[in-house]
């Protein structure tokens, strides 16, 4: 097995920051409708690098994962913001109400639905399937499944938010974060059902 040097850190590092930005300005110039696809792209050449793939092409595998099941992605993400607009609106209006048992409960539920996210575009890059409800009900059985591993999730995500609130300059490193923490964890959590985490088409290119 080859040795990982500090040479291979710094260049899987400049990596993760150099997909994060693209991930990042295809959110915003996709006025966050693209939120779903490049979420997925984000995971799908963050399983690559962290294969050790000395030929990834961040820009060309970023954006073949981002193409690849684009309508799905978009229209899972669409929906869950939907919902996610919803419960805050209810979660406000509960508050200034006084009902907490309501407040509490929407607040619960927007957790959860977070949760589900953090396993659904991830598995969308790591798995293929021709039977996207598939997808969702097995999304739903993963994070269902594992109580700890979506706890370890959502604390990569808040690490993320803490350093944002510590220092806005972190957003440019941000999707990085959240990338490495999750894509570490999820990578040896879905090993055992897949034979490889690199998708066949990018496969064929290598």
């Amino acid at each position: 097995m080859e040795r990982y040097r500090l040479k291979d850190f710094f260049k899987d590092a400049t990596d993760m920051v150099f997909v994060g930005f693209l991930f990042s300005a295809t959110v915003v110039l996709g006025a966050f409708v693209t939120f779903g696809a490049a979420f997925k792209a984000l995971f799908a050449v963050t399983f690559r690098i962290m294969e050790g793939k000395k030929a990834t092409r961040i820009f060309h595998d970023f954006f073949t994962a981002f193409r690849d099941s684009f309508w799905f992605s978009t229209l899972a993400w669409l929906v869950s913001a939907g919902l996610g607009a919803v419960l805050y609106f209810g979660i406000r209006y509960a508050m200034a109400a006084g009902l907490w048992i309501v407040a509490a409960s929407a607040v619960v539920t927007a957790v959860l639905l977070i949760t589900y996210l953090l396993y659904l575009f991830p598995m969308l890059a790591a798995f293929t399937t021709d039977k996207p409800g598939t997808m969702l009900k097995n999304a739903f059985l993963m994070a269902a499944g594992h109580p700890f591993s979506s706890l370890l999730l959502l604390g990569g995500m808040a690490v993320a938010v803490l350093l944002f609130e510590l220092w806005y300059g972190t957003v440019l490193v941000s999707p990085a974060i959240v990338a490495a923490v999750n894509g570490f964890h999820l990578r040896k959590l879905f090993g055992p059902h897949l034979a490889a985490l690199t998708p066949p088409e990018t496969e064929a290119k290598d």
